[in-house]
């Protein structure tokens, strides 16, 4: 066989195996939605660590015993381990969900509901937007009076500075067996709007929820953090029986404040560091005479190119981190402490260039 008809031959037989590979993968898949069902009968949970951590493990061992990377076992499980818990979800607990909101956020929360099985409404200020995305997911499309007086539990999924004037005008509708809750990036303006509202009578449970994670189609197993602002035993299991066992998520429980400490170092800190990075990253370029697009496409480090990932993604959700900045109570902190760090870092780098100790002068700067 010439080579050129044997490279056409293996490419043939790749095609095979990855058509049949494709094939188990969806067996597998629907396996996951019967194991979901039986877990619903049961009560138990989505994400089942300790088996999934057992089973990870046994592949790994099966692949060191077919000559194959236990790395790549453990890649390949993890994928088909995630997509799996999404054909799992479940409704545990038999709620009405309003989602007040129709961007990518609002729309993930709905689709994911709906997967679960859950009744769903879709609505808004924009009807017709509602009703889009209510059609898109298989969820109704109400009025805002209608949701409310509908809803079990009511999900503003907006921008954090919109939550606490749709609290003021919604308040007088607002049941108190309901749960109100928010998906904002920063807690504390809901929370003292809720504080403000709740003290003139009789008022609705509040908890902010926030999803640390962008939407995307499978998100059982991300995390989730709850700030209780108001949240009766009732509605905490429920809260949590639909969240985690049904949903999958990992849910953390902070107070709103405590929050917004927590997502000044985890987020805003951490967005500056990297708009820093690229802002200097080209400034200096420029002073080198490097064309820095064509320096990080095609001498990027691996580190390099996962924060060029991280940038391209922060791209993607300027407003989201323009609002988190400029909302969260301790993003001056933040600023300060990146600012201090920048310099302390140049205060090493100038005392080695003048001859001192690298080690040393880092330990004075550090400690000073």
């Amino acid at each position: 066989m010439e080579p050129a008809e044997l490279l056409r031959a293996l490419r043939e037989l790749v095609d095979v195996l990855d058509e049949a590979a494709l094939r188990l993968v969806a067996a597998r898949l629907r396996l996951a939605r019967l194991l979901g069902r039986a877990k619903a009968l049961l009560e138990a949970p989505v994400v089942d660590g300790e088996g999934e951590e057992r089973r990870r493990r046994r592949l790994e061992s099966l692949a060191v015993a077919a000559g194959l990377s236990a790395g790549l076992a453990s890649e390949l499980y993890g994928v088909v381990s995630r997509w799996s818990r999404c054909e799992q979800l479940h409704c545990p607990v038999r709620v009405r969900v309003a989602i007040y909101g129709y961007g990518s956020l609002g729309r993930m929360l709905a689709t994911v509901l709906r997967r679960a099985g859950c009744w769903v409404a879709v609505t808004g200020r924009d009807p017709e937007r509602a009703a889009e995305v209510a059609s898109a997911v298989g969820a109704r499309a109400l009025e805002e009076g209608e949701a409310i007086e509908w809803a079990d539990m009511l999900v503003y999924a907006v921008p954090s500075d919109a939550v606490p004037a749709l609290l003021e005008s919604h308040w007088r509708a607002l049941r108190e067996s309901m749960l109100v809750a928010d998906t904002a990036s920063v807690k504390t303006p809901a929370a003292r709007a809720y504080a403000r509202l709740a003290a003139r009578g009789p008022a609705p449970d509040y908890a902010g929820l926030h999803p640390l994670f962008a939407p995307h189609e499978c998100s059982a197993g991300e995390t989730v953090v709850v700030t209780p602002v108001r949240l009766g035993e009732e509605w905490r299991e429920r809260l949590i029986a639909l969240l985690e066992r049904g949903l999958g998520y990992r849910l953390v429980f902070m107070d709103p404040d405590e929050h917004d400490r927590v997502m000044a170092v985890n987020q805003v800190l951490h967005h500056m560091a990297l708009d820093a990075y690229e802002a200097a990253a080209r400034r200096l370029a420029t002073r080198l005479g490097i064309d820095v697009e064509r320096a990080w496409d095609e001498a990027a480090t691996r580190s390099l190119r996962s924060t060029l990932e991280l940038l391209e993604r922060l791209r993607g959700i300027r407003p989201v981190v323009d609002e988190i900045r400029s909302l969260n109570p301790y993003s001056r902190e933040a600023a300060e402490a990146l600012l201090e760090a920048a310099r302390r870092v140049a205060e090493v780098v100038r005392r080695r260039g003048e001859g001192q100790d690298g080690p040393r002068a880092r330990r004075s700067v550090e400690e000073g």
